[in-house]
């Protein structure tokens, strides 16, 4: 609670003065955990990872007045997040698996069949992998990953089941 309130306090000064230094303080509070979360969504590499973390707050700031506080502020600069890789994966101009052909898909065991979980976690489509990683890597509950997403909350309960299912595929499939 304490976090919320200090968010909601530098918020409420980058809004009314554009107070660097409260940006400064938010975004060091929030950009790890952004990072991480664009690492796994976008399931490549730290660069795009980076790319869309900095359009994440580019965005932000831009609509900053529109933050009502309803949910946490990083429940907010999550949402935008997901809304910028989901306008990244609709400009795609190829499909999922011409660009995995073409791109040369790292391989998502190890020499000794030991699975790698962020290399499995890019084999799975793109709705699978947000839930799964939003709910079992990053605590979200369903109903708030359904407000984050635009899907119902059991939509999101269904494909995490599917995603943890094929995530297990996977990990029988190489380490036999």
């Amino acid at each position: 609670m304490e976090n919320e309130d200090a968010d909601r306090d530098l918020v409420d000064s980058f809004r009314a003065r554009r107070d660097e230094l409260a940006f400064r303080a938010l975004y060091r509070r929030h950009t790890p955990y952004l990072f991480g979360l664009a690492k796994r969504t976008v399931a490549g590499t730290s660069a795009s990872a980076e790319e869309l973390v900095q359009e994440t707050w580019i965005r932000a700031v831009e609509r900053v007045d529109r933050f009502e506080g309803r949910s946490r502020f990083r429940t907010w600069l999550s949402g935008i997040l997901l809304n910028c890789r989901r306008e990244q994966i609709r400009a795609q101009t190829r499909s999922r698996e011409e660009a995995l052909e073409v791109d040369g898909a790292a391989p998502y065991a190890d020499p000794e069949g030991r699975l790698d979980l962020e290399s499995a976690l890019a084999r799975l489509p793109d709705g699978y992998r947000e839930v799964v990683v939003l709910h079992y890597l990053y605590g979200y509950p369903h109903h708030e990953i359904g407000s984050l997403l635009g899907i119902r909350t059991g939509t999101s309960k269904s494909q995490a089941s599917r995603g943890i299912q094929r995530l297990r595929s996977l990990m029988k499939h190489e380490t036999k």
